[in-house]
């Protein structure tokens, strides 16, 4: 039997008069629309049209027929007032037919039934990784949000929480959302492990059953076993859903909606399967199975965490975008973490050297941090990109609904916008003018892959995908993948809720940035307008139209609302039949409403909460002009999701207050004059802007915003003067600058770094890890060109670069005897590449010793006692005199580590400098090259070592090898140790020391200090 819900006790939080009374969710699939309201949508369109067209053939008639337009002003005000008719009357129009295609839709779509998915889901599925933006949430919204996406029915699910909270909080509260960020990933996926675990365990035993009996056939028992499991996730599931933490509607849809619905459909089969067992009837195999992954699909799920802020190698930008454009960019890519003097850097690592793996999915699943997804979104998304019909298709989504029970009047009417939102995008998909909403998506890898775009900041290469030139980035990404072919589909059904705003603080920080943005990619249409054309698709006036309305329409409506607010027009333009341009919209739209859940007079409600917005929409529209004109890109402000009220604006609340101001003088005004027809248009704006200010931002928290205001410009905290930055006192400025003489006066004057790389990068140019290097030809061309004569031109190549080091063991006692340098170069590439880069422009030997330089002074805080082994290339072997004067510079012993030396090159080395060769095979050829270069270290490599933890005959060679070596005082090290029995056979055969990933990978010098101290 079905296991009841815990009972969940309801968040007792006040409700504002006028909240909203629903507790049940909007159905999955949209109800089914009657030809009778068809019909209705079709005559409004053309009785909109009708009216429109007839009123402004009667204005031109009168006003420049008939002649009422004698003057230049009234000329002037007669054309203005016709485009701001047509413009309003273009976004109405917009409406009606994008509702209407919403209707052919909902009518066209039929679900797909489990039987077509439980196969799909049982077969190889494509990959999926969810990415979740979270910048300072609130650990309780983030949680409802991971587990939404964690409990999705797809297996081997990878969510990421992508935490972009600054890596230096600054107060308690900040610190403290971090630290519970960073927490979430690893405690959701141990919660979740508990039900996959015994799930996986129980289809484990299934499928041991089936091998042991002569058939594979299943029994009455199997189908009994996995009711049980059934049965025990559904206990699960709604103990979970009990331990929830209930604050808002929100916490109570995602319990009752998410939690318990999942645990209902899961009990519906147990009972089902259970019916059918009682009764003997057995299923097929196959089918079983296909419960069993599903089952196990729904907990199947690694979570993890990511901060980009954490690496200097990825974009700092500060938004959305470029969180989402830093964790995509890694995909398919192994990395490890290496100290730079700029921060910590993720680069590209080898074989074996991995500290980070990403996996490149076939889709990316974005869900921001207040957004929460039913079950089998995921799955059946997905399951529709796969078919061949939807091939193209780049983007797959759901746009999302406004969560019901809503304890606000503001975000009952902030939801209801949003539920019309849902009709609009919708009916835009009918005539393919799908825009990509980014608050859920469901994106096609290889699309992405195809719109990147590659820019460097300094010496990192950033990849965006997402385009963040604006602060609606998913609305240029749509244009991006329109003109490279890729489609976007809206999935007919309401799979996706999103919380909205519920103070008119955070509300018009939200709408601010909803406006700006659409101006500035408006003119990239024609971009997608002409690749259409060179495919030979046909470009439709109805996706252009929609399109351009979507993008637009918010500044043009609210320019044309605001004149017709404003200006006083002459009245002979104002004809009464112009209202029924509107009469039309506004009906259809209260039907709409009614549709979706509301009430009729909210049209009333969003008309006037439109009037209180008008600042907002303006203001961000304008900031979209003022980043065309000077290129300088908008603040992308995020939305706050905390508890607290957030103050709004001052302009905000004073622009409103003015709003309605002039509308009570235009009443006045028009009850002097005698305009009737203007003074109902007055009339409602003042009723309906009064009520939305009292309604949804209210006088209180007005007053209090505003005096906030007024304090924090009259009464600003002076701050205590701090030190400045590296500030010394005179003591300790005369020290400094002795000190500064001596290294001034002992610097060597090599080929290398010094003031060269202090006129690139200034005082802190020294450090090791960025250096200018020098060409010594060029440096002494330009001693022999003397005061008079120009030096040859492009003698300086930066190069970034940081050095690691890997610990060498003495394998009998298991103590660092030394550590050898490693370079790693920041754009990945190998110090081999590197080299053969410089060596094309005669700068390889300067670069060789720059990396020697940078090892020896990163070396400096190593362990005292160890020495220091760096890799030296022929080219600056066969250079004693510079060699010496480098080698001067180390406060530790130093070991060359050589490949390609002739005995000669050893000789002229200074006395005391000891060199390590490589072997050749532990061979013949090894033991004439230490005979001929009289090494102090012989370094085995992974070659010589295959197999010596099992073939004898390897170790027989290794310890004639050790044997021959000991007699001419050379010391054997063998490379690349990755097991303890490669150690344990390596110490047996009398090999003294030893490195590699088992003993000791190479890492920044304060990891290897750490190490050490350990």
């Amino acid at each position: 039997m079905q296991r009841k819900p815990v009972d969940q006790h309801r968040p007792d939080s006040p409700r504002q008069w006028g909240a909203d009374r629903r507790t049940a969710p909007h159905p999955l699939v949209p109800p089914p629309v009657s030809e009778g309201r068809i019909a209705r949508g079709r005559l409004a369109i053309v009785l909109t049209i009708a009216v429109w067209a007839a009123y402004i053939a009667y204005t031109i008639f009168e006003q420049f027929v008939v002649g009422k337009a004698h003057s230049p002003k009234l000329v002037t005000e007669a054309i203005v007032y016709m485009l701001v008719v047509t413009a309003l009357m273009g976004s109405a129009m917009a409406y009606l037919i994008t509702r209407i295609g919403f209707f052919y839709r909902s009518r066209g779509h039929h679900r797909a039934p489990r039987i077509a998915l439980d196969p799909f889901l049982a077969g190889a599925t494509p990959s999926v990784t969810v990415l979740v933006p979270s910048y300072q949430e609130d650990e309780r919204v983030v949680r409802t949000t991971l587990l939404s996406a964690a409990l999705q029915e797809y297996p081997g699910l990878r969510v990421v929480l992508l935490i972009d909270d600054p890596q230096k909080p600054k107060n308690r509260a900040a610190h403290r959302l971090l630290t519970q960020a960073r927490a979430l990933p690893g405690a959701i996926e141990a919660e979740l492990a508990v039900p996959f675990t015994r799930a996986q365990a129980a289809y484990d035993r299934f499928e041991s059953s089936l091998a042991d009996r002569a058939t594979r056939t299943a029994t009455v028992d199997d189908m009994r076993v996995l009711a049980a499991e059934y049965q025990a996730a559904v206990g699960w599931l709604y103990g979970l859903g009990h331990r929830q933490e209930m604050v808002d509607h929100t916490d109570v849809f995602f319990v009752e909606h998410i939690v318990n619905r999942l645990a209902g459909d899961l009990g519906t089969i147990a009972e089902a399967l259970d019916r059918g067992a009682a009764e003997q009837a057995v299923l097929p195999v196959e089918r079983l199975v296909q419960l069993y992954k599903r089952l196990m699909a729904i907990f199947d799920v690694t979570m993890t965490g990511f901060e980009r802020k954490r690496y200097v190698s990825l974009s700092g930008e500060p938004n959305k975008a470029m969180n989402l454009n830093s964790y995509i960019g890694l995909m398919g890519g192994s990395y490890q973490e290496v100290s730079t003097p700029m921060g910590i850097a993720l680069v590209s690592a080898g074989a074996g050297r991995a500290e980070l793996t990403i996996p490149n999915p076939d889709y990316v699943l974005t869900l921001d941090a207040d957004s929460v997804l039913l079950p089998e979104y995921a799955l059946r998304l997905v399951h529709l990109m796969e078919q061949g019909a939807h091939a193209q298709d780049a983007v797959a989504q759901t746009p999302y609904s406004a969560f019901p029970g809503a304890a606000t009047r503001l975000e009952r009417i902030s939801g209801a916008t949003t539920d019309i939102q849902h009709i609009v995008h919708q009916g835009m998909t009918h005539y393919g003018a799908t825009f990509w909403v980014g608050a859920n998506a469901v994106l096609r890898k290889k699309a992405l892959d195809e719109i990147c775009e590659v820019a460097y900041e300094g010496d990192w290469e950033i990849k965006r995908y997402i385009q963040d030139r604006t602060v609606i980035e998913d609305t240029e990404s749509t244009i991006d993948l329109g003109v490279r072919g890729w489609t976007l589909y809206n999935y007919p059904e309401r799979m996706a809720y999103s919380a909205t705003p519920p103070d008119f603080g955070s509300l018009a920080i939200q709408r601010q940035r909803w406006a700006n943005g659409g101006l500035l990619i408006l003119s990239r249409l024609k971009d997608q307008f002409r690749a259409k054309t060179a495919r030979g698709d046909k470009n439709r006036f109805g996706e252009y139209f929609l399109r351009v309305n979507y993008m637009a329409s918010i500044f043009w409506s609210s320019i044309c609302l605001v004149i017709m607010l404003a200006y006083p027009f002459n009245a002979d333009l104002l004809n009464p039949v112009l209202l029924l341009v509107s009469v039309p919209y506004f009906m259809m739209m209260a039907a709409d409403l009614k549709y979706v859940g509301y009430k009729r007079m909210d049209i009333l409600r969003i008309y006037g909460f439109n009037l209180i917005l008008l600042p907002v929409n303006l203001s961000g529209s304008f900031a979209s002009i003022l980043q065309l004109l000077t290129g300088e890109k908008s603040q992308f402000k995020r939305t706050p999701k905390v508890r607290d009220r957030t103050t709004a604006a001052t302009t905000y609340l004073l622009a409103p207050l003015a709003l309605i101001a002039l509308c009570a003088y235009t009443a006045v005004r028009d009850v002097q004059l005698g305009q009737w027809a203007n003074l109902i248009f007055a009339v409602i704006n003042l009723v309906l802007a009064s009520y939305a200010m009292i309604a949804f931002v209210g006088l209180g928290n007005t007053v209090v915003d505003l005096f906030t205001h007024l304090r924090g410009w009259l009464y600003r905290p002076v701050q205590p003067k701090k030190r400045a930055r590296g500030a010394t006192t005179p003591a300790a400025t005369r020290t400094a600058a002795a000190g500064h003489a001596e290294g001034h006066a002992t610097a060597p004057a090599g080929a290398i770094g010094d003031w060269a790389s202090v006129l690139h990068y200034g005082a802190e140019g020294s450090s090791p890890g960025m250096i200018a290097v020098r060409s010594s030809q060029a440096a002494a061309a330009s001693r022999r060109t003397g005061p008079n004569r120009l030096a040859p031109s492009h003698s300086f190549e930066e190069y970034n670069f940081f050095t690691v080091f890997q610990p060498i063991f003495e394998l009998g006692s298991g103590e660092v005897v030394g550590y050898e340098a490693l370079t790693r170069f920041a754009d990945g590439s190998t110090p081999e590449r590197g080299l053969a880069d410089a060596r094309e422009q005669g700068r390889h030997i300067d670069l060789d010793a720059a990396l020697v330089r940078a090892a020896m002074a990163s070396a400096e805080s190593l362990p005292e006692g160890t020495w220091l082994s760096v890799n030296v290339s022929a080219g600056l072997l066969r250079r004693p005199r510079e060699l010496e004067a480098l080698l001067a510079e180390s406060n530790r012993p130093i070991v060359l580590e050589v490949d390609d030396a002739d005995p000669a090159d050893v000789a002229a080395l200074p006395p005391g400098v000891r060199i390590a060769v490589d072997d050749a095979g532990a061979g013949y050829d090894s033991l004439a090259r230490m005979e001929s270069l009289k090494p102090a270290f012989l370094k085995l490599g992974r070659e010589s070592l295959t197999g010596i933890e099992n073939e004898g005959a390897r170790r027989a060679s290794i310890r004639s090898l050790v044997e021959f070596s000991r007699e001419h005082g050379c010391v054997v090290i063998a490379e690349g140790i990755e097991s303890a029995p490669q150690r344990d056979a390596l110490a047996a055969c009398g090999v003294p020391l030893g490195q590699g990933f088992y003993l000791g990978r190479p890492v920044p010098v304060e990891r290897a200090l750490a190490d050490a101290r350990r």
